[in-house]
């Protein structure tokens, strides 16, 4: 009850500033995107959630020292505000956003407060692998058993305010996995399965899975943990001995594939965003030295897509690109990574950092499971750093699976 009155207050408080009636008599603030810019938390995909992840004290200062601070949020799209029902704290990204810019006004709720704007997102792109299984666009974990079975490891969020010092408040993420459950069988069928993101432009992400003649077929995901009727999508593909789902690598808003050929040249496939492919591109050469390719996401915050590949030496590198697939100069992450059977990315694990004074936003993380079967994260760094940090158990008994998804 206490919610939901809650959230009527802000929704009227909405109304009145968005038709000037000021809640302190006069007409709404004019935003200033000064120093005091609020953050934006959320990666920009189809169907991953976009919040405020901090607040100045002064934006609702008449609230009490220490306790939720008093502002509405205004999403804009394109700087044009979005509809009254997709008005709330948080914004979930839709089909329908894809290649606007989102941004919100902050308006306070005590007299005389200003209101704020943020910075505008990149361009939405296509729901990636990082948005989950189960439309939530959550950290989840997809498995493939030695035969056959997928099980999917759901995970929910759910976030608070807090203070943490005398000029603002933050948000705060916690979280938990939710009960495992099969969500497939007789994937043993196929020699590689990877996720694409959403392949089919419908807002869902998808599988691609090769079977042994080197046809690719498409598993629609229903937004749901299950899959929607399969289709082959192509045929050829046991010339390549890694296919990995990249994101969109090229800019251009849809999701693409990476692939080796046996001569260690690289080729980009790209999506066309409705289930098939645009002409593909050779985009690099001499990686056959490495034995393992993934692509979490983007891991250093310059919104382009990193690719991570080990060598057979157990040295890990980072190439990361930029947003239109042109790659920046690599770096080492470090060694050892021979001691993982399994490599991969899944999104975002923890959906922000905070230190002393100081706030970032999420970062896609990399994950490994280690010799005992213990599922390791590996947390991007915060700010500019493109390292990895934080090595942390987050699971046990993994071993028993041959690839994560």
């Amino acid at each position: 009850m206490g919610a939901f009155r809650i959230s009527a207050l802000k929704s009227a408080a909405l109304a009145a500033v968005l038709m000037g009636t000021a809640l302190a008599g006069g007409a709404p603030a004019s935003a200033d995107s000064g120093d005091t810019e609020p953050l934006m938390f959320g990666m920009p995909y189809v169907g991953s959630e976009l919040s405020i992840g901090q607040a100045s004290t002064s934006v609702g200062s008449c609230a009490p020292v220490g306790t939720t601070p008093r502002f509405v949020i205004e999403w804009l799209s394109n700087g044009v505000p979005l509809p009254a029902e997709r008005q709330a704290e948080s914004l979930k990204l839709i089909p329908e956003d894809r290649g606007n810019r989102i941004s919100f006004n902050v308006h306070g709720m005590c007299t005389g407060a200003k209101t704020y704007h943020s910075a505008e997102t990149a361009p939405i792109a296509a729901s990636t692998r990082a948005s989950g299984w189960t439309g939530r666009g959550n950290f989840e974990l997809l498995a493939r058993t030695d035969d056959g079975h997928l099980v999917l490891y759901p995970r929910t969020y759910e976030s608070r305010w807090d203070f943490y010092d005398m000029s603002r408040n933050a948000r705060h993420y916690s979280s938990s996995w939710d009960e495992p459950r099969v969500v497939g069988t007789g994937w043993d069928i196929f020699d590689i399965v990877f996720s694409p993101g959403d392949f089919d432009g419908d807002g869902n992400n998808d599988v691609l899975a090769r079977d042994p003649r080197g046809n690719l077929h498409l598993y629609p995901g229903d937004g749901d943990g299950g899959w929607l009727l399969p289709a082959q999508v192509g045929s050829g593909w046991n010339i390549f001995d890694e296919i990995v789902g990249v994101g969109d690598f090229d800019g251009d808003g849809n999701n693409d594939v990476l692939a080796r050929g046996s001569g260690g040249s690289l080729f980009l496939y790209p999506g066309d965003g409705q289930g098939g492919w645009l002409t593909p591109s050779r985009v690099g050469s001499g990686w056959q030295i490495f034995d393992k390719i993934i692509a979490p996401g983007d891991t250093n915050g310059d919104g382009g897509v990193d690719i991570f590949a080990r060598d057979r030496n157990g040295v890990l590198y980072q190439y990361p690109a930029d947003e239109d697939g042109n790659w920046k100069s690599p770096s080492v992450v470090g060694p050892g990574w021979d001691a993982m059977s399994e490599i991969s990315g899944a999104g975002v694990f923890t959906r922000q950092y905070v230190s002393y004074n100081a706030v970032d936003g999420p970062r896609e993380d990399v994950i490994g499971v280690d010799q005992e079967g213990d599922l390791r994260l590996y947390k991007s760094g915060p700010y500019d750093d493109t390292g990895l940090t934080e090595n942390e158990p987050i699971g046990t008994g993994w071993n028993i699976f041959k690839d994560l998804i």
